[in-house]
């Protein structure tokens, strides 16, 4: 059974089950349609490593293990756990990977490009996400600050389907350029706007107005926002969504 050693080329290779790497630093390898087995890094320092087709489900990550200038294509991480605060991966490559279950939250992402991956459902702590790019649809993620965090990524290639922003400062984003996406400055005062003049308006009735004010009041500690108009339509309906931006005018 094969451990992951610095300068190593396989394929298609059966790696030990359970193996714990401490204090190591493993450079240059490329793994190629292996199942890695269940490693555990602990204290470790991975640089310039290529898993292509890979089973990397239960690899674990503690004690400030980093990552740099590590490609993942085609790689199941669903499972990947990482202590919170315990792995930093800086210019790593991620494309097309299965991200679904592994502890986002609780790693750092600088400089770092995520192409095509599955990480439905999860919440991005801003200040862990830094100078990082994505490209393809993003479902059900939110993207989370502290109140004044400035989120630094660049969504330009991206589909934002039921992706929230909380807490964010959207200045240094880059948003999708897709035409059914929206950015809109000056939120919070949009929404104190919005609000004051549902109470006197005729038109709504007592649960579109409900509606309204729960979908307002969701954005009123924002100050930049990014809106996919085509999702919000499918979800709410054409209607609904007129009404929604017309308040915010």
């Amino acid at each position: 059974m094969r451990r992951l050693e610095s300068g190593m080329t396989v394929d298609n290779e059966c790696f030990s089950d359970i193996f714990r790497y401490e204090h190591e630093t493993i450079s240059g390898a490329t793994i190629i349609n292996s199942n890695v087995g269940s490693p555990i890094f602990w204290n470790c320092n991975l640089h310039h490593l290529v898993f292509d087709t890979c089973d990397l489900t239960n690899a674990r990550f503690f004690a400030g293990s980093t990552m740099d200038h590590c490609t993942f294509i085609r790689t199941d991480l669903r499972s990947v756990g990482i202590g919170k605060g315990e792995a930093v991966f800086t210019h790593c490559e991620f494309t097309s990977c299965d991200m679904r279950g592994m502890t986002l939250e609780n790693a750092a992402f600088i400089d770092c490009t995520f192409v095509k991956c599955r990480f439905n459902d999860r919440v991005l702590q801003a200040a862990n996400i830094v100078n990082c790019s994505f490209t393809g649809k993003l479902v059900d993620i939110t993207f989370e600050g502290n109140g004044k965090q400035k989120l630094i990524v660049d969504l330009r290639n991206c589909i934002l389907d039921g992706v929230q922003f909380a807490g964010c400062d959207l200045t240094q984003c880059i948003p999708p350029k897709s035409k059914n996406h929206l950015y809109m400055e000056q939120v919070s005062v949009r929404v104190k706007n919005a609000l004051a003049k549902l109470d006197d308006d005729p038109n709504l009735s007592d649960d579109e107005r409900k509606i309204l004010v729960r979908s307002l009041r969701k954005l009123e500690h924002m100050e930049q926002y990014i809106f996919n108009t085509a999702y919000m339509k499918k979800i709410y309906g054409d209607v609904f969504v007129e009404r929604f931006f017309s308040s915010l005018e």
